[in-house]
């Protein structure tokens, strides 16, 4: 099950790169609950399908063309993290920024996710932490 986790993050990230928020949907479970790293100003959790429409309107179109590249993932049964490189440009420059995702996964989607900035403290989010 632990691969399967890892490859259905990896086609989240590939739904998002995409612009197909259908696809992003279709691995989102209905009672999904998120946190953006990216709008974490806003202090905002996003629930379930309507919260992740949301976030697709506001933050992922705020932001413009942005691209989520996985550098490894880890996953110990229905949780594990990611660590991502999301590549954004602002005025023409590439800014990258790391951002470690942790999440759960449950009936094989998405239950749960947020981002943080350190390794560490996604491990602690899911529970792994020592």
């Amino acid at each position: 099950m632990s691969q399967e986790n890892v490859d259905l993050l990896e086609g989240a990230y590939a739904a998002v790169n995409e612009g197909d928020m259908d696809a992003w949907l279709a691995m989102l479970h209905p009672e999904v609950e998120f946190r953006s790293l990216i709008a974490e100003a806003e202090g905002q959790a996003y629930e379930g399908h309507a919260g992740a429409r949301e976030w697709w309107a506001t933050v992922a179109q705020a932001i413009g063309v942005v691209r989520f590249e996985s550098e490894g993932s880890e996953s110990f049964r229905d949780r594990g993290l990611t660590c991502l490189r999301a590549v954004g440009s602002v005025d023409g420059v590439e800014v990258p920024q790391v951002i470690w995702l942790a999440w759960r996964v449950r009936d094989g989607l998405i239950s749960w996710f947020a981002g943080f900035r350190t390794e560490a403290e996604a491990l602690e989010a899911v529970g792994l932490s020592e």
